[in-house]
């Protein structure tokens, strides 16, 4: 599911490369790779500028262990990994300064120099396992809460996610497909040799993409009144409402029951109205919100200046073969004129190769899978997890929680 996300937020990211020249190309690697979701994957994040002082702009209480983690993602993480599909992929994290953690006291002293997370996802289920654990954490898929308390089966809901999934990344390639923005900060560097982590390389071409407040006010309008008009858009809504009311009428057996053609007509009845209030609010109070005055609102609100670089490496099959991120944010306090402005961001490398031919994996099978229920049912089984690593103490704090929560009446 993370993964599966992972690829939603990729497609959204090409919104703001529109698809004027060169930002053509990016277009068609985004939607090549969303019909390929199979590849191996490395990279690596990392903040940038001076996040403890976001902190003390939103009023948080100062935090040394907090302060502490953020210094660590400064230092930088290392991600890789396998896409299998949009349901199945593996990513491994190491954090490259665990030292920063381990001084605090935040980790074992005696722990080995990496600190690594492996991440499992198959079909909405998430394991974890550090290399201090025998067995993996197992993050349930709980649909339940689609239903509230209703009578609909795991599997039908799963269905019903399953389903969700794709009208969302059906909408994506109809609307990514037809989208006209014309963005003019979107350059043809030329062509660039990319060497891949397994020893290969390949012959790429690199389109950088720049973006300001500015561009991004003017992207935002631009999306906002492309709306009312949009077949895909209008499509997407009516099917997403179905979908939602399905699942309501399906999980309330004593409720009202109406047809599939009259939960059809009630669900274009209410997106029709909504885009048709859209329009005319667009037509009408919407004209006084220009890109300049968007921008003059984000400096009322402290937002000082806004810079986001994206460059894009692309083979001759349009299909990405890596991309670096590279976003800033120059930030002031309203309230406080005498108050010094500060920058953070965060800086995102990543490099795809082996499409259609990933790296497998095995999935754990059930005797070497723990989940919180299980834990909660048999204390016991928490030796599965060392003393040293560090998922043993987020279990710990996680099973506190639920225990505490148990007298209130509410079920964890």
């Amino acid at each position: 599911m993370i993964r599966k996300w992972g690829m939603l937020f990729l497609a959204l990211m090409l919104l703001l490369t529109g698809c004027s020249g060169e930002a053509a190309l990016v277009k068609d690697a985004v939607i090549a790779s969303l019909n390929n979701p199979n590849y191996d994957y490395e990279g690596s994040f990392q903040l940038t500028g001076e996040p403890d002082k976001l902190l003390t702009l939103v009023g948080a209480e100062k935090d040394e262990n907090l302060s502490t983690v953020l210094n660590a993602l400064k230092a930088g993480v290392v991600l890789q990994g396998s896409q299998q599909s949009l349901e199945q992929a593996r990513l491994l994290l190491e954090l490259k300064d665990a030292k920063l953690l381990r001084d605090k006291g935040l980790l074992p002293a005696n722990q080995r120099d990496d600190v690594e997370l492996e991440l499992l996802i198959n079909d909405g289920e998430v394991y974890v396992k550090t290399p201090q654990d025998s067995k993996y954490l197992q993050l349930k898929n709980d649909m339940s809460a689609l239903a509230g308390k209703g009578n609909l089966s795991p599997e039908a809901l799963k269905a019903l996610q399953k389903k969700m999934n794709e009208l969302t990344f059906s909408f994506l390639q109809k609307y990514l497909t037809t989208f006209a923005y014309k963005l003019e900060q979107a350059k043809n560097l030329g062509n660039v040799t990319v060497n891949l982590p397994n020893g290969g390389s390949v012959e790429t071409t690199h389109i950088a993409v720049t973006l300001d407040a500015k561009e991004l006010a003017q992207l935002a309008l631009y999306i906002l009144r492309d709306a009312p008009a949009n077949p895909a858009v209008k499509d997407y809504a009516v099917d997403m409402l179905i979908l939602f009311r399905t699942i309501a009428q399906e999980s309330d057996p004593n409720g009202t029951k109406a047809t599939p053609d009259q939960i059809r007509a009630q669900a274009e009845a209410t997106v029709n109205l909504g885009l048709q209030s859209l329009k005319k609010w667009l037509e009408t109070e919407g004209k006084a919100y220009t890109p300049e005055k968007l921008v003059d609102m984000m400096k009322a609100e402290g937002i000082q200046s806004l810079t986001w670089t994206i460059d894009w490496y692309i083979d001759a099959n349009k299909l990405p073969v890596r991309k670096t991120s590279k976003f800033s944010v120059t930030l002031a306090d309203k309230h406080d004129p005498a108050a010094q402005p500060f920058t953070v961001g965060f800086a995102a490398d990543q490099v795809m190769w082996n499409y259609g031919k990933a790296t497998s994996f095995p999935l754990p099978g059930a005797d070497q899978t723990v989940s919180l229920q299980e834990l909660q049912a048999d204390p016991a089984k928490l030796k599965s997890f060392g003393e040293n690593g560090f998922l043993r103490p987020l279990i710990e704090f996680a099973l506190h929680q639920q225990k505490m929560s148990q007298p209130m009446g509410i079920t964890p």
